[in-house]
């Protein structure tokens, strides 16, 4: 009587379906967690992207709005408009990265504020003033009136984020700096023991000579 049992190939089959199981689960692990890394290694770089094409998103529309406004209220011909919308935006967004940057340093605050303020001041009387003067509703201009400040909240953003981002740079910079020069020390510190090393080596070397030779009879 044959007490040996034959294998079950159901056995053999649920061995192999396990083991896929385990292998498309392990690589959905590894895909989940690299995409989880990638978004947190990914962020400040989106960040500094979106902060740094706001301001230069943001004031097109305003520009447009504005050379619109000097045609319209004062006739002038497109290119003069155009100079002017874009001009007073480019204006604008200097002087509010540079007075942000004034104000979290301490310097020419009061006279990159002026200019940001005067921008500002221009933008919404070239804009909302004269289009309340047409009779238009309240929540159009308070709505206009927001939309002046779109450019002026970004470049604000700007200025913190480039203050920020050139405080990281001169911090790395620094870093390097002092890896350097711990790098020179040790090099500077081995080669002086080294050469300490080899006077001793040589020194000893020379005191077995002396006690090799002869002694000589007067």
């Amino acid at each position: 009587m044959n007490n040996q049992q034959n294998p079950n190939p159901l056995n053999f089959i649920v061995r192999i379906v396990a083991y896929i199981v385990e292998v498309l689960a392990d690589a959905i692990v590894t895909l989940f967690d690299g995409l989880r890394r990638t978004m947190i290694h990914a962020n400040p770089s989106v960040f500094s992207f979106l902060a740094t094409l706001l301001p230069l998103a943001l004031p097109l529309p305003v520009a447009f709005m504005t050379s619109s406004s000097a045609q319209k209220f004062f006739e002038w011909k497109p290119w003069a408009a155009n100079t002017l919308g874009f001009g007073l935006e480019g204006l604008g967004l200097l002087a509010w990265v540079f007075a942000v940057e004034a104000y979290l340093s301490g310097r020419g605050l009061w006279l990159f504020g002026s200019v940001a303020i005067a921008y500002e001041l221009t933008l919404i009387f070239l804009n909302v003033a004269l289009a309340a003067s047409e009779g238009v509703s309240g929540s159009y201009v308070i709505v206009l009136l927001l939309i002046c400040f779109l450019p002026a909240l970004s470049a604000i953003m700007y200025g913190n984020m480039r203050l920020t981002a050139e405080a990281e740079l001169q911090r790395q910079d620094e870093e390097r700096k002092t890896e350097a020069e711990r790098l020179r020390q040790e090099r500077r510190e081995d080669r002086r023991q080294a050469q300490e090393m080899k006077l001793k080596y040589a020194a000893e070397a020379e005191g077995t000579k002396l006690k090799k030779r002869p002694f000589r009879q007067p």
